[in-house]
């Protein structure tokens, strides 16, 4: 009896706490969690947050597909605010301006049938960009080996020394808010079923043809100008012969400028493209001293385009709202323990939704000095990386001893820290 007397209680009390404005069950608190970006999303602030008048749509800041709380360790990145276009050509410029000395001398040096690389850095001379290479790094994995100003590498072919190439810089500067668009340059030949982007203008294409010549040459010279004129910023071109295993691409980086004569028609020597893009040579025609693979702001009439064979691409990501899109996130599935560690081997994974661009392992002695270090990049579209397959020989040569592991990983949009662990080697 005297159960269900305190139950009678409890209901009457709950009945009025509703009545006079209590909190009501459906409504949603913020959590620490919400809108994380780079923090640890294991350190969780207890407090609580009081509820805001005006609730904010939970995707109105990018749709977060997963619970972080499901994994280990997950960091969570926002999306980049302001227009689409200004933020791909702004990471361009980023990617062109990081200026650095070359610390020691080296050397990118590759062959292929119809071009080849061959790049000096010199020991003491600045220079400004990522290096250009094919390994398709970031501009936070290109800052790992930047150090008070200076950068350290050693010389080798252009899947070895970490750099990007022409595609691979457009990707780093489009993976800010979109990850569908990556892989090869064939996603970007409209010919090819992998293609994932959008064609600028009306000019037709012919099913399954490799090169862009043979795009060009089944349009009219004006069908082609005319969707020059469309280009905006942000916006691509495209080279590519895959008959010779050749491609280049560039980014629009304004509006196109269109000269026309007094009869209104286009003028297509004068009315000019301007882009950014990552090179394989050093830009010769800068007068201000600057040593850079980038070729920043130049212009190219719609005539020298026609003449080697570009064709205009766009995203339909460009269109789309910042509530339309996945936020990034990166993350670790499970914790790496120290009796795992111990016995040199490995259960967890690095996964994302953008494509992965590094993942690092450093190994540290008693002192703090890295002893062991392992890099796992040039990955055109992976988004899970396996420990156990990429870094299980870090081991190799590491007497007894006690040891911290360090693993941080990085997608285009930023990177972090995923795990730090003490152990013991017997």
């Amino acid at each position: 009896m005297r159960f269900v007397k305190l139950l009678l209680v409890s209901l009457l009390c709950a009945l009025y706490l509703v009545s006079c404005g209590g909190k009501d069950a459906n409504v949603e608190t913020d959590s620490a969690n919400d809108g994380a970006t780079a923090n640890e999303l294991d350190n969780e602030n207890t407090e609580e947050t009081p509820v805001e008048t005006t609730q904010t749509p939970e995707n109105a800041d990018g749709i977060l597909t997963i619970n972080p709380d499901d994994y280990y360790k997950c960091i969570v990145f926002d999306l980049p605010e302001g227009d689409f276009r200004d933020v791909a050509v702004d990471y361009m410029r980023e990617q062109a301006s990081v200026e650095w000395v070359c610390e020691n001398g080296f050397s990118v040096v590759d062959k292929f049938e119809n071009w080849s690389i061959s790049l000096e850095y010199k020991k003491g001379v600045t220079y400004h960009g990522i290096t250009y290479t094919n390994v398709k790094s970031s501009l936070d994995e290109f800052m790992l080996f930047y150090k008070d100003g200076k950068v350290s590498m050693e010389s080798g072919d252009s899947n070895s020394v970490v750099g990007n190439g022409c595609y691979s810089a457009t990707q780093n500067a489009t993976q800010q808010f979109d990850p569908d668009v990556a892989g090869t340059t064939n996603v970007l030949m409209p010919s090819y079923k992998e293609f994932e982007a959008k064609t600028v203008g009306d000019y037709k294409v012919p099913d399954g043809v490799k090169k862009t010549s043979d795009i060009i040459a089944a349009n009219s010279q004006g069908d082609i100008y005319a969707a020059y004129s469309q280009l905006k910023k942000g916006d691509l071109i495209l080279q590519k012969d895959d008959t010779k295993g050749m491609s280049h691409v560039r980014m629009v980086v304004e509006d196109p400028v269109i000269v026309t004569n007094a009869a209104g028609k286009l003028n297509p020597s004068r009315s000019t493209v301007k882009t950014i893009e990552q090179t394989n040579a050093f830009d010769s025609t800068r007068t201000d001293g600057v040593n850079t693979t980038w070729y920043v702001d130049h212009a190219y009439s719609f005539s020298k385009l026609y003449e080697t064979y570009y064709i205009p691409l766009t995203y339909e990501s460009y269109s789309k709202e910042r509530s339309e899109m996945e936020k990034p996130y990166l993350l670790l599935d499970t914790e790496i323990t120290a009796s795992v560690v111990a016995k040199k081997t490995f259960t967890s994974i690095v996964k994302s939704n953008f494509p992965i661009r590094f993942v690092k392992m450093d190994i540290l002695d008693k002192d703090g000095n890295v002893v062991a270090t392992k890099l796992k990049n040039n990955m055109p579209d992976s988004r899970t990386v396996s420990l156990r397959n990429s870094f299980s020989s870090i081991f190799d040569g590491l007497g007894s001893g006690d040891y911290t592991l360090v693993l941080t990983a990085g997608i285009s949009r930023g990177s972090g820290e995923l795990a730090r662990v003490d152990f013991t080697l017997n």
